[in-house]
């Protein structure tokens, strides 16, 4: 019994077919790259950025998480292109990743594209390429006072930016589009996930803005203690990750141009003089030397 064709909207109309066999698809050679694409030949930090100038400026990115490993690369002084990006554009559906350039991923390209690295295989990238090496802190207490970070100082983070009304303008121009139609629907997205993250991080059944505050309150205040008069955390005579990783949240809670309206957390910031140089002092390392 003979099976009969596919039919349906799918299915390629005869006349169609017939046509392809006269004139067979060919198919071009790739056309180049843009002008404006990046340059391959060095390594591209996919990030959030405020555009197209602060990027080709370098300029720190917004969000902590970009924040944290654009500033760990600039502490292993590792030049890299920074690529304004979203979250959509990321193969994990995350940011940032990092791109290496081509001759540092010709062994691991494959037909599937280059190389995308991002967590511990862009740390690992980093301290590969470093021209000195970067500083190991210990891993016990590293995870210890990461947690703090996680659990404390990122539930506050959050709230501040996507849920104090007060913030709502700021938000609107880091994260939402312009068209007044789309708007409103991210707008609730970003809303209920960052609820989400934030009740799972902090185990409770409902917000609690004030415990938010007081909790990051805490948690800066055993940073604080933990760095004491050293210049590095971990009495170390370099930064390291973890310097990086609390550089990415009191550099932006303290960064006027983002004209923060609810400065909440920037008042419990500025209770600890010690956190406040130290975030100096890093910016002034990694983006004025």
């Amino acid at each position: 019994m003979a099976v009969s064709e596919p039919r349906g909207w799918f299915a390629v109309p005869a006349p169609v077919r017939e046509l392809f066999k006269v004139f067979p698809l060919h198919v071009l050679p790739a056309a180049a790259l843009p002008q404006r694409s990046p340059d391959c030949s060095r390594p591209r930090l996919h990030v959030f950025a405020r555009g197209d100038d602060d990027a080709r400026a370098g300029r720190p990115s917004f969000n902590p998480a970009c924040l944290k490993w654009q500033t760990l690369l600039r502490v292993a002084r590792v030049d890299v292109d920074l690529v304004p990006s979203n979250n959509h554009a990321s193969p994990s559906g995350a940011l940032p990743f990092l791109l290496p350039a081509r001759r540092d991923d010709a062994a691991t390209t494959s037909a599937r594209g280059p190389t995308c690295l991002t967590g511990n295989k862009l740390l690992q990238y980093a301290r590969e390429h470093a021209p000195h090496k970067i500083r190991e802190d210990e891993p016990v207490r590293l995870e210890a006072y990461q947690a703090l970070l996680a659990q404390h100082i990122r539930p506050a983070w959050l709230y501040t930016l996507y849920l104090s009304p007060a913030n709502d303008s700021l938000l609107t121009s880091l994260y939402l589009p312009s068209s007044l139609l789309l708007r409103l629907p991210m707008r609730h997205t970003l809303h209920a996930a960052a609820t989400e993250e934030i009740l799972k991080a902090t185990r409770r059944p409902h917000l609690a803005p004030a415990q938010l505050y007081t909790d990051a309150d805490a948690a800066l205040q055993s940073l604080s203690t933990l760095l004491g008069d050293d210049e590095w955390f971990f009495a170390g005579d370099a930064p390291g990750v973890f310097d990086a990783e609390v550089f990415a949240y009191t550099y932006l809670i303290l960064d006027e141009s983002l004209d923060w309206q609810d400065r909440t957390l920037a008042h419990c910031l500025l209770r600890f003089d010690n956190l406040v140089q130290h975030q100096s002092r890093l910016y002034q390392r990694c983006w004025e030397s």
